[in-house]
């Protein structure tokens, strides 16, 4: 799923940490929501950007407990559906090419084509007619997407791609970086509960944890392995990018997962295509999201501020725990990776 505002998390940080129960800091990925009772908006002639869904179903449920201090998150009151995978480079570049000839927004940032640790957008020609294209695997997660982008972005999956509007829909761009979702929204960002019921939540009943809530994103209470993917550890339903050195010669938890070193490279791409982990996916069907980027939110409480919230692990951290809420800032950088919309039985745009 995006974030707004200040950016978010390099998905190379190493601040966070594993003991007990925490919150933990994530990339930013681009996350997608729609309503449970979203308004139908005829599909563009000429979409070009497919989305993955799953349904996040078992509505009304309670909140997780809170950790820290942080707040309790996961209570949701309705059905809804969210991106089964990050937002790719080949989804953001379509967008690009689509509402960035000129680029006045900036939904382009030059650190997608410079910094080589995450890069994936290359831009050519002069404004006005300005083209992108993708850097390497195009199944990678975006990163250096601000929050207004992930907004703008959103706008243009429910106003039905092509020429659609980026600035109203789910969100009016005239209020800025505060604009509430708006009614009637049919793709929009996921609040911080529904993000995060979509990773941790699974019913007691249906065989998840006695509180209802997994520690970890993976259906798992043990800590996960760091590999590169699709996992060669003793649980591959439990392994993700991120940084992990149990200083045995293994072979894996031997630092960054996809390069098995504990050493950082500048040009490295530390970046794993999206849903490459696959047998490692949360209850509800969404993959990555404790690894690989930070996924943005859009807060449901007041500590919203003039930017979402940064969620999942990144390449150089612990796989996360739990719900993190504090973004690591790095430059403008900010990574897009999951999108929600309503409940799967309700209509909704061809995205």
């Amino acid at each position: 799923m995006f974030p707004l505002g200040p950016q978010y998390s390099n998905p190379l940080d190493t601040t966070a940490q594993i003991s007990g129960k925490k919150v933990y800091a994530m990339k930013f990925s681009l996350p997608v929501l729609l309503g449970a009772a979203a308004m139908f908006v005829a599909p563009h002639a000429q979409a070009i950007v497919n989305i993955d869904y799953v349904a996040v179903g078992n509505p009304g449920n309670a909140a997780d407990q809170d950790y820290s201090g942080q707040g309790a998150f996961g209570a949701v009151s309705q059905a809804f559906a969210i991106g089964t995978y990050e937002v790719t480079l080949t989804q953001y570049t379509e967008f690009l090419n689509a509402k960035a000839a000129a680029d006045p927004n900036a939904l382009w940032n030059a650190s997608m084509q410079t910094d080589l640790n995450i890069a994936g957008i290359a831009r050519a020609g002069s404004s006005g007619s300005f083209s992108y294209s993708v850097m390497g695997n195009g199944q990678r997660p975006v990163t250096y997407v601000s929050f207004l982008d992930a907004m703008r972005f959103a706008n243009w999956l429910g106003n039905g791609q092509g020429s659609g509007s980026t600035e109203t829909g789910a969100y009016t761009l005239s209020l800025g970086g505060l604009a509430p979702r708006n009614p009637g929204a049919t793709v929009w960002i996921p609040s911080e509960n529904e993000w995060y019921k979509a990773a941790y939540h699974q019913p007691a009943a249906q065989g998840g944890d006695s509180d209802n809530y997994w520690l970890y994103p993976m259906r798992t209470n043990a800590v996960p392995f760091s590999d590169q993917p699709p996992g060669a550890t003793p649980d591959n339903t439990r392994v993700g990018n991120f940084y992990q050195d149990d200083s045995v010669a293994n072979g894996y938890d031997d630092g960054y997962a996809v390069s098995g070193s504990t050493t950082l490279s500048s040009t490295q791409d530390y970046l794993t295509n999206v849903g490459a982990y696959a047998s490692s996916g949360s209850f509800y069907g969404t993959f990555d999201q404790g690894g690989t980027s930070s996924s943005g939110t859009t807060p449901s409480t007041v500590r919203r501020g003039a930017c979402g919230a940064a969620r999942g692990a990144t390449a150089r951290s612990t796989c996360e725990r739990r719900s993190a809420t504090t973004p690591i800032r790095r430059s403008s950088a900010s990574i897009l990776v999951f999108v929600s919309r309503p409940s799967l039985s309700q209509p909704w745009p061809s995205v």
